[in-house]
């Protein structure tokens, strides 16, 4: 069976897309499932992420490989790769238009736009919803949601663009993640979520609800 692949994007830096997609493609092969982290930016973060548990044994549980140089054939050489593994996840460069950004949203079965609940932030995804509709042009099965990242509830801010995000154009996940020190802890160990065990347990819970509504947007796919 081909892998779904997942690809993770927005304009914006900062907005949590490595983090988003190191939590969930950890999670998904913490599950026994075969996962790849494609690295598209051309700054690796992800492969940073993986590789900072070295030194400490830790071994993260989904590979992890820099493609940022396949630019605008991502697709290509994702879908040579697809029969290897059950998840594919993107982490793209923070440039809708780019032509690696461009690729992965031609292949991908589901974009996830982390969105952190600030008006900069989300006027700074619209070029991402953009790209998302044009990229349907090639990839008419493209679905995609908003992932909230950083939440913190207690702020009227936060309430506001929350409130702002049904009009948006893109659905959003139920599942999001709050601002928990534990995802810092996990890309400074090179480490999956659920290896931090009982101290992150919140953090667990949520990285878990996110992945089961992952999977289930992707059955069948």
């Amino acid at each position: 069976m081909s892998a779904k692949i997942i690809a993770v994007v927005n304009q914006k830096g900062g907005a949590g897309k490595t983090t988003l997609a190191m939590l969930l493609a950890g999670s998904l092969a913490d599950r026994g499932k075969r996962v790849l982290v494609a690295d598209a930016d051309a700054q690796n973060t992800a492969l940073h992420w993986s590789g900072m548990g070295a030194a400490m044994g830790v071994v993260f549980p989904a590979e992890v490989e820099d493609v940022s140089g396949e630019e605008g054939k991502l697709h290509k050489a994702l879908r040579k790769r697809s029969e290897e593994f059950d998840y594919i996840v993107i982490d793209s460069p923070p440039a809708a238009a780019a032509s690696v950004t461009v690729s992965a949203l031609r292949v991908a079965h589901l974009a996830l736009v982390p969105v952190i609940p600030s008006p900069l932030d989300l006027w700074a995804s619209v070029r991402i919803r953009e790209a998302i509709v044009l990229a349907r042009h090639k990839n008419p099965e493209l679905d995609a949601r908003l992932v909230v990242n950083q939440l913190q509830l207690n702020t009227l801010l936060a309430r506001e663009v929350l409130g702002m995000l049904p009009e948006f154009g893109i659905p959003m996940l139920a599942a999001n993640l709050k601002s928990r020190t534990a995802y810092r802890q996990c890309a400074a160990l090179g480490a999956s979520i659920q290896s931090l065990g009982s101290r992150a347990a919140l953090a667990v819970m949520e990285v878990d609800a996110l992945r089961r509504e992952v999977e289930d947007l992707l059955r069948g796919r």
